[in-house]
């Protein structure tokens, strides 16, 4: 299986761009893209989604395309991403590339954070729903704390971040629409 590095390095070199045109869209350094490039750097979440944006590809393509399938059992989600740093883990709820929507489980730890930096997307939509715990979501300007059941649906290109507001563990249900995830 191709590593994400090469997958980010062959994407890029597939249309043709530099190092410094996409460090540059990704708002990174290109010694930084360079390291992923070669699978040395350990990029945050909100990292890998500014490179995406900047290959205009799905988050989900970088960990390599998979057979689309119409059921994803509890016990065969994907971990799409695992942050040591910010204590958070999106699960994939579908698998196989090509979908409209990107549905995703995440696993808040308590203190858990996407990261100071607020991350908006280059197009489409996103739903927010908190299965458990509570949330403070950041989107642009405005602060909102969201309780168990509470949903929220926002444009992806305002930049936009969250955090874990509650003692233990906070789980929430994404959908992405183009998939970003």
């Amino acid at each position: 299986m191709q590593a994400m590095g090469e997958r980010i390095r062959g994407i890029r070199l597939k249309q043709q761009l530099k190092l410094q045109e996409v460090a540059a869209a990704a708002s990174v350094s290109v010694s930084f893209l360079s390291e992923i490039e070669r699978d040395k750097g350990n990029p945050s979440i909100s990292v890998l989604k500014r490179i995406a944006n900047a290959l205009k590809v799905n988050f989900t393509d970088l960990f390599g395309e998979e057979e689309k399938r119409v059921v994803v059992r509890r016990n065969e989600r994907k971990a799409l991403v695992h942050s040591e740093g910010s204590r958070l883990t999106w699960y994939a709820l579908s698998q196989g590339s090509g979908h409209r929507m990107g549905p995703i489980w995440g696993v808040l730890e308590e203190s858990a954070s996407s990261g100071v930096v607020g991350v908006g997307h280059s197009e489409g939509d996103e739903f927010l729903m908190v299965m458990s715990g509570r949330l403070e979501f950041t989107l642009g300007n405005e602060r909102h704390l969201l309780e168990q059941g509470d949903c929220i649906y926002y444009d992806a290109t305002v930049p936009h971040s969250y955090r874990n507001a509650w003692k233990g563990e906070t789980t929430l249900l994404a959908v992405t629409s183009p998939p970003t995830f």
